[in-house]
């Protein structure tokens, strides 16, 4: 039945409007659900990692909202977690499901295999956890883009999603005051803000880009796929 509709949305030209629409409402629900219980999943994850002894790290899009508004930016769908590669327990999965987490998706890197993103899902609400891998004097996490042409389930079952890495500079973690909650963020904040979003990180950009921008974030020529769960 999907395909069918797809070949008709297709036809017609309305294939690429009606997913904009519903990815839209999709986001916008989200974003009511963060800003209502993101705190509440925060503290439940940051609880699982803390009796792993793994630092799990603000970053992205809720490592700005923290550094620059003080709390969750009001149109963000979910919360990114990063952690340092070789910080990953092997019981993980199993930890963060005994605590009420559902692995939805983990995002790999098609010709080696190595998981690079997982999203779990948390009574409704989405957490993003990026693996940091270290690159000299730099870590980087990898972030999986649209493809270039095709659906994202033809993507996967052929030649999988472009990728961009983004590069931050290595340092320390420590905890910091977020909405009443001691969770772990860089030291050098500013640094990997100024990395992943340019120096006028502190201009607030609905729907930004890094196109325009000088990041460090850089395209790569790896391909990667999703894991449903």
């Amino acid at each position: 039945m999907r395909d069918l509709i797809v070949k008709i949305l297709v036809r017609f030209g309305l294939y690429k409007p009606v997913v904009e629409l519903i990815n839209k409402v999709k986001f916008e629900v989200q974003a009511r659900r963060m800003r209502k219980d993101g705190l509440m999943m925060l503290r439940a994850a940051d609880d699982v990692f803390t009796q792993m002894g793994v630092h799990a790290f603000l970053t992205y899009g809720c490592l700005l909202g923290a550094y620059r508004e003080h709390g969750f930016i009001s149109y963000d769908p979910d919360i990114d977690l990063g952690v340092l590669e070789d910080e990953l327990p092997a019981d993980l999965h199993e930890r963060m499901g005994n605590a009420g987490f559902h692995l939805l998706r983990q995002n790999y890197i098609g010709s080696t295999g190595q998981v690079v993103e997982e999203t779990y899902e948390y009574r409704k609400l989405h957490l993003d956890i990026f693996i940091y891998i270290k690159e000299g004097n730099d870590l980087y996490s990898v972030i999986q883009r649209k493809h270039e042409t095709k659906d994202w389930k033809d993507a996967n079952v052929t030649d999988g999603f472009p990728c961009d890495r983004s590069y931050v500079p290595i340092c320390d973690f420590e905890r910091r005051e977020f909405l009443g909650l001691k969770v772990y963020m860089p030291v050098d904040t500013d640094g990997w803000l100024r990395a992943i979003y340019s120096d006028s990180y502190m201009t607030p950009i609905k729907n930004w880009t890094a196109n325009g921008y000088k990041t460090r974030i850089v395209h790569s020529k790896e391909r990667s796929f999703r894991k449903l769960y």
